[in-house]
């Protein structure tokens, strides 16, 4: 990767890992929170009608986890945020739940994450801080949304 800017090829790597691994990740939370959560009338069907909405907003995370820094990055981490929260108030998700399941989500993602950063030239800390500053402001875009 000579030559290649540091910061973009940091995130072209965790698209590599987070791109194959996300439908899994998701899958795993939602179970885990219909355990949790049935009690409180979230059903395994709703549970999956939302998951299949999350995942169609996985494209646009993606999409603006490789971009570099500037307005454009900051335009479509809203557009994300946006979009989640679609997703959740179409489900009749509460907000606290939506961002419980975020958090959880990006738990699990990056221990996918620094499990698979050598395969691809870097250390766990290395993709796992780039990680961390995209979902911390994927999060601040949820609590201001």
């Amino acid at each position: 990767m000579a030559g290649a800017d540091p910061v973009l090829a940091r995130r072209a790597a965790l698209v590599a890992i987070c791109e194959p691994a996300a439908n899994g990740v998701i899958d795993r939370v939602v179970d885990e929170a219909v355990h949790a959560a049935g009690r409180f009338g979230l059903t395994r069907e709703r549970a999956h009608a939302y998951t299949a909405g999350i995942k169609d907003t996985l494209p646009r995370a993606f999409e603006a986890m490789k971009m570099p820094d500037g307005l454009e990055r900051s335009a479509h981490i809203d557009a994300l945020a946006q979009a989640v929260r679609g997703v959740s108030d179409g489900h009749h998700i509460p907000h606290i739940v939506e961002r419980g399941l975020v958090v959880i989500a990006v738990r699990v993602a990056r221990e996918v994450i620094r499990r698979r950063a050598p395969e691809h030239g870097f250390t766990p800390d290395e993709l796992e801080k780039e990680f961390v500053s995209f979902a911390d402001q994927l999060e601040d875009r949820l609590s201001r949304t």
